[in-house]
Formats: C-alpha cells, structure tokens, sequence
C-alpha cells in the first residue's frame, strides 16, 4: 500500500484548510483510495487533516484511474476507433466492469488537451526534412457543415509539417498554412511543391516563394477524371452499351497518354490528340473532364524541367487511410475544442504510425518521423513514449 503523497513525490512543508484558511492542522487518521493501472490495481493511502475549527479534509486525492491506465485506453480508442469497442476490450482484459464510453471521452481530452503540439515533437526531435513539401485540402463533416483540413507533409518521409482546418478551401487558408512551413523550412530551403492544382494554393504559392517549381499531381487529375467519367463502376452497370463501354476506355487511354508522358513535347501532343478525339465523341463527361485536365496544364509539365521532382506525389494513399476515417468520427461534435483536440490527437498518431499499405517499399514499416532519421522504440505506446518524453501527466487539474 502506498500513500498518496508518494504518487506524487510531494513533500507538505505547509497545509492549509481549504475551508476556513487555518493552519494550524492536525493528521486525523487515513483513507484508502483504490487506483486502476495498466497492470491492476493499487491501493493508496490518503492522509486527513482537521483543522482548529474541527474541519476535516484531505489533499491531493489521487484519480481513480493512472496515466498509464488513461493512455492505454486512448490507444485502443485509436486502434478500433469505437467507443463501444473501447470499452468492450477494457472489460475483457480486466474482467470487470471498469469504465463507460463518457469516460472513454474524459480520457480523451485529458490526454489530446496534455499532448505537446506539432512543433513541440519538432523542436525536441528535429526530423530531417527533404526540402520538399506537398500540400492538400482533406473534407470532412463536423456540426452539420463541411470544412476542410489543410495539411502540408513532407513527400519523402509522409511526416506531417504543418496543418490547420478552415471551413473553405481558400488563398488564405493556404497562405496561412504556407506561412508556417516557410517559418518552419525557411523559404529558400524550399526545393519544390506539390498539390491539386487549386488556385489558391498555386496563387498562395506565387506570393509566398514564387521561386519555387510547383507540380501538379497528375494522380489527383487521374482522380478528378473518374469523378465525371464512371471508369469503375462502368464494368457493373448495365446503362452503358458496349459501344459507349468502348468509347470510355479509349478515353482513359488517352488521357492517361496525357499525364504519362515521358517527354514534355509527348505530353503536349497527348492532348492534341484527346481534343482532337473528344471533337468527334463530344460526350459531355468527356468535355468536362478534359476541361479539368487542361487546367493549369502547364503544371503538370514542371517534372520535366525539374527532374529532381517526380510527377505525382499520391499521398492520398497513406493520409485518406489513416485519417480519414478518423476525421469522419467529427460529424456529431458540436464544441470547436472538441474538434482541436482530436484533429491534434489524430495528426500526432499519423506521425507515430508505420506506413505499412506504402506503395514504396522504403517506407514501408516506417513511422513517419522514423523516415526522417528519428530514432523510436521498436515496441511501444505513442502516447507512454510522448508523455514520458515531455513529463506529462493526464490526470485531471483539480485532483
């Protein structure tokens, strides 16, 4: 058995009674106060004091539930994202009833509102960046609106450098989250950028480093074509006669010429020849697809005149994966620091988490941090390893 005092190293040169301000105090025997760990439970004892005027009262109770018990629970949260299943694996492992899905919540935010920021785990790990960055706009739905996380990673090691949320994709959205990576890189150490193709993301850009080559992902425009032509849900449906069937994979065919070139001058003559295709099959989907394609055209060109960059950077794959079933949870939050916690909750997890789906193999395993050259543990808890780096704690302020 353990007295409270020594769970948290605390010496009492002077108490006071909370009550009336005496103190002149006096020990009046103890309590014992049950704790829930990690690995079982402990039992404290808390010291009493009475005061002159016969007040009795007890300092620094602890929580009922330790930080290593806290962080467990967030972290099976994060691995199952259920609060039912949170709480049914708890039960299972502890064989009682131990907590509910409101303090599966609690612990949440104890430990999203305890976390260190993004720059924190920067300044105190100082990942290797590329020089490179990509940039991309993630939606979601919270309180019955859409708005947009706004995210720029490194495209060598996947490692988030910056992120905020806005409720549009705008210009000044962008320049907000370019003014953090450039304060973060430096403008100069800025090799390249990646991105969509949004105008505000390219008109931020030309402000803020218009030094710097811009690519267009030329995945994102395959992406945005199969929005208006149906390439994959053409082979199940029945409303399209084998002719048009035909007509749709000459289209992708030629368009993936466009995109795929491997010369600037193959890539130009590509899309002479899908103009010239679409004039004799003026199929709407076609126009608008070509539309989208010709669009600020000329970036997808940049590789060719950069050949230190590549001509796409997908990082849907790994960011869409891991986050974006996360961010779906946000549709029934309602208090915007709900909303900070978790978004910082999540960007911190992705930093921590292997990329294991990575098409490219030497990323594959690896954390994003660790793809920066930051040594972790081969086995441990994100938030055990961040709480005892940092020396935080989880437990509630007014225990």
């Amino acid at each position: 058995m353990f007295f409270a005092d020594e769970l948290f190293g605390i010496v009492y040169s002077m108490i006071s009674c909370p009550f009336c301000g005496s103190s002149s105090v006096k020990k009046n025997g103890v309590d014992k106060k049950e704790v829930i760990t990690k690995s079982g439970n402990k039992v404290y004892r808390v010291q009493k004091y009475r005061c002159t005027l016969m007040h009795i009262f007890r300092k620094n109770v602890p929580f009922s539930f330790s930080d290593s018990f806290i962080e467990y629970v967030v972290y099976v949260y994060l691995r199952c994202l259920s609060l039912n299943t949170t709480v049914d694996i708890i039960r299972a492992t502890y064989e009682k009833e131990v907590l509910n899905k409101q303090q599966v919540l609690d612990f949440i935010e104890l430990v999203a509102d305890a976390l260190p920021t993004l720059n924190d785990v920067d300044s105190l790990f100082v990942p290797r960046r590329s020089g490179f960055i990509a940039l991309d706009g993630v939606w979601f739905s919270y309180n019955d609106e859409e708005i947009v996380l706004l995210v720029a990673f490194d495209p060598v090691s996947f490692d988030v450098i910056a992120a905020h949320w806005e409720k549009d994709e705008t210009g000044e959205g962008y320049e907000k989250l370019l003014v953090d990576v450039v304060n973060k890189l430096g403008a100069l150490e800025i090799k390249g950028a990646y991105g969509d193709g949004d105008n505000g993301l390219i008109f931020s850009l030309k402000k803020l480093v218009p030094h710097v080559p811009f690519q267009l992902c030329v995945v994102h425009k395959e992406i945005r074509m199969g929005q208006f032509v149906p390439i994959k849900s053409m082979h199940l449906s029945k409303q399209f006669t084998p002719q048009q069937k035909h007509e749709i994979k000459e289209f992708q065919f030629l368009f993936r010429e466009v995109i795929y070139a491997k010369t600037k001058d193959e890539s130009s003559n590509a899309l002479k020849r899908l103009k010239q295709y679409i004039k004799f099959n003026p199929n709407n989907r076609f126009i608008k697809a070509y539309n989208s394609l010709e669009r600020n055209f000329a970036y997808t060109l940049t590789h060719f005149d950069h050949p230190h960059m590549e001509r796409d950077n997908n990082l849907l794959e790994c960011f869409n994966g891991i986050l974006k079933p996360r961010l779906n949870l946000m549709k029934s939050f309602k208090k915007q620091e709900n909303l900070d916690r978790y978004l910082k909750l999540f960007l911190l997890e992705f930093r921590f988490r292997p990329l294991k789906e990575s098409r490219f193999k030497e990323r594959r395993g690896a954390t994003p941090l660790e793809a920066g050259d930051v040594y972790l543990p081969k086995y441990y808890n994100f938030l055990t390893f961040l709480r005892e780096r940092f020396k935080l704690t989880f437990q509630p302020k007014n225990t």
